[in-house]
């Protein structure tokens, strides 16, 4: 969404803002009774799955956002996961899987495979492991099939965790290339004849799956790459779903299925709604020559606003933050772009609270420049997803007390 001569244009002056310089008053801690970290379920022994997903055979749970993920507590030395791709395609998934505190093991799910290991040389005693898909939804549905202990592991209640936080973003929230070393390296690699997969994005290591963990809470994602507001950054005449939008996706259960809207009273509601999204309205580029085309601001408004309402619909309870995208900058790419995008969601939260909802916030996130690296395609790195990170755990606990 960037090209060479933009980056180098950007400012590295700015710092990052503490707590992302969040609106609104700071919660006085003393006056709130925080939502606990949670622990072991009391419940019968089973799997927690978090995210959105297709239960109609509850033996194969399809999905296909990124981001969602399924965990669970166990007895044993040994687990493998099952997952299969239905649609049976030229295609192959990343998934990413942690056990306790050690490093996350990242694993490619094929079309002729079922099953795969994680780990065999666990110590004896109770453990827990996750497993997250990575790849976006454009790759297509996969489901998950269930786990195996080995002959005498067995399956444990899950962990139950009060705390629940919401991210709904493009493909800076899946965390698109952030595992890349620059900014002209490929966001997806050739591992065979005309198969490509997206090796460098890694939603586990992605700001909102981080500051999730740090905060003790589920985090459920909704999140598609080159997707806007109210429009997309380019349109690919071949793709049936190339005018949806963010907000259209928000309503389906699988995001390329747009029959079955997903039922919001299947979850529980979450106390943060972080919402970074405007990126792609403000990049559009359907005649693909690299020039932005130029934004309707009154438009962008009224579609954020507009969504901004539905969610809170939705989450009647929620914090709601609005953030300001990394990406943008008064250079790029439009000038005056960044101050542009702080002004239309400043606007928005004080319309909000003007009308009484008093619970919705601007975030601004990072302005990245150069100083931290770049991902593939000028997206934000690790280092930045990391800055990201803090500044969302900062602001959500200055209005929970987490």
């Amino acid at each position: 969404m960037a090209s060479p001569a933009c980056v180098v244009r950007l400012d590295q002056r700015n710092e990052p803002a503490q707590n992302g310089g969040v609106t609104g008053a700071r919660v006085d801690c003393t006056q709130v009774q925080a939502a606990g970290i949670g622990g072991p379920s009391t419940a019968t022994p089973a799997i927690k799955f978090v995210g959105r997903y297709d239960m109609s055979d509850p033996t194969r749970a399809r999905f296909d956002w990124s981001g969602n993920y399924a965990t669970a507590r166990f007895d044993g030395t040994e687990v493998s996961v099952g997952i299969n791709l239905p649609e049976n395609r030229d295609m192959e998934l990343v998934f990413e899987a942690a056990i306790d505190d050690r490093d996350p093991i990242k694993f490619v799910v094929t079309p002729d495979r079922t099953s795969y290991l994680v780990a065999n040389d666990l110590a004896p005693g109770t453990h827990e492991i996750t497993v997250m898909r990575n790849s976006e939804a454009f790759s297509g549905s996969s489901e998950f099939t269930g786990f195996n202990f080995g002959a005498s592991g067995k399956l444990l209640a899950p962990t139950e965790r009060p705390r629940r936080i919401e991210f709904i973003g493009d493909s800076i929230t899946c965390g698109y290339g952030n595992e890349g070393p620059n900014a002209t390296c490929p966001y997806d690699v050739e591992v065979r004849p005309n198969v490509k997969v997206a090796m460098t994005e890694n939603i586990y290591l992605a700001y909102g799956s981080i500051a999730a963990r740090a905060l003790s809470a589920d985090a459920v994602t909704t999140c598609f790459f080159g997707k806007g507001v109210v429009l997309n950054f380019r349109e690919n005449e071949h793709d049936d779903d190339a005018k949806t939008t963010i907000p259209q996706y928000y309503e389906r259960t699988l995001a390329n299925v747009r029959e079955g809207n997903w039922d919001f009273t299947k979850e529980p509601e979450p106390q943060a709604v972080v919402i970074n999204l405007g990126t792609n309205d403000f990049s559009r580029d359907v005649d693909k020559d690299g020039v932005a085309d130029g934004i309707d601001l009154g438009a962008f408004k009224a579609g954020y606003a507009n969504f901004v309402a539905y969610v809170r619909e939705r989450r009647p309870n929620a914090h709601i933050f609005l953030a300001v995208p990394p990406m943008l900058t008064d250079k790029f790419p439009l000038d005056n772009a960044r101050s542009n995008m702080r002004d239309v969601l400043g606007q928005i939260v004080s319309d909000r609270a003007a009308a009484g909802d008093t619970m919705v916030y601007r975030i601004d996130l990072v302005e990245m420049g150069t100083r931290y690296g770049l991902g593939c395609d000028y997206h934000p790195n690790l280092e930045v997803h990391r800055i990201m990170a803090d500044q969302v755990i900062g602001a959500i606990r200055e209005k929970t007390c987490w």
